[in-house]
């Protein structure tokens, strides 16, 4: 970096957990900011010695670095509270939805035994953080399979001790835990098609799967967070993990809003506005993030 810096007219980081490469970018000093992304030092998966790494990275690049970029407002809040740090605000953006012919629609949902409208969906990371397990056993309690309905759970992929517990409840009580799908097509089906999405991420800021979730779903019934608050407005469901089997049980009375949350998706997190954004800290201005381009 140092022998090629001048090559870069400016670099942009993503994770505080990248110190040692944002230490180097300030020693070659080249221009650059710096994505906080989620507060890694709250997730469970994470042992302590990479807690307090995480937690200490941030606190060092917001005494050194200049430009922090926070993908909530939620994020830039927590940053002004704990560090003193002012930080730019850019969301993601909203993902664009691909048409799908209706042949190759009842090829998919056949493929996973599934109707249209009867079944619930979670697409995530098998980490507890995520709440996968929370949602396979509160559907259990919920005993929704005796509606007819079933829950599909997406994202099965390392074997660990935890995902082995959520492939344990695959089979039973209209439960079907699958490996992470990586076709976009597929994926756009069993969003649309879904009765109501389960968002289950409990740290982090502008979540990209939200994003997807609101501009396919039907419904989607996010964990009660700051973070979720502030993407969904009142565009979405909530609840806690301690009711979340109630809360099962309750959206099924619960109108479809999938036109109030393509609306706000489509206004509120938009890509261009985001690449502007990002382009606005290149030339040393604020970031100034406008959906509506102003």
């Amino acid at each position: 970096m140092l022998r090629h810096r001048g090559e870069y007219d400016y670099v942009f980081w993503f994770n505080n957990a990248n110190l040692p490469g944002i230490l180097l970018t300030l020693l070659a000093r080249i221009p650059m900011s710096v994505n906080t992304d989620g507060l890694e030092w709250r997730r469970p998966k994470w042992r302590w010695p990479f807690k307090a790494y995480s937690f200490l990275s941030s606190f060092l690049i917001c005494r050194l670095c200049d430009s922090l970029i926070s993908d909530a407002r939620g994020i830039q809040s927590y940053y002004k509270r704990m560090f003193r740090k002012d930080t730019h605000f850019i969301p993601n953006g909203s993902p664009r939805v691909q048409t799908v012919p209706p042949e190759r629609r009842s090829v998919i949902l056949e493929r996973y035994g599934l109707e249209p409208g009867r079944y619930f969906l979670q697409i995530t990371r098998f980490e507890p953080d995520n709440l996968p397990l929370d949602t396979a056993v509160a559907f259990r309690a919920a005993d929704l399979a005796r509606n007819g309905c079933k829950l599909l759970l997406v994202g099965y992929k390392r074997e660990t001790p935890y995902a082995r517990q959520i492939k344990a409840t695959s089979g039973s009580h209209g439960i079907l835990v699958v490996n992470a799908i990586y076709d976009a097509e597929a994926l756009t089906v069993l969003r649309e098609d879904c009765f109501c999405y389960i968002h289950g991420n409990s740290v982090g800021g502008t979540n990209p799967a939200l994003l997807e979730a609101m501009a396919s779903c039907p419904r989607v019934l996010a964990i009660d967070t700051t973070f979720s608050r502030e993407v969904l407005g009142d565009t979405g469901y909530f609840f806690a993990p301690a009711n979340l089997a109630a809360s099962f049980r309750g959206v099924l009375s619960n109108p479809d809003r999938s036109t109030d949350m393509r609306d706000r998706v489509r206004t509120h997190y938009r890509w261009d506005a985001v690449a502007e954004s990002y382009m606005r800290l290149v030339e040393g201005k604020p970031a100034a993030y406008s959906p509506d381009g102003a």
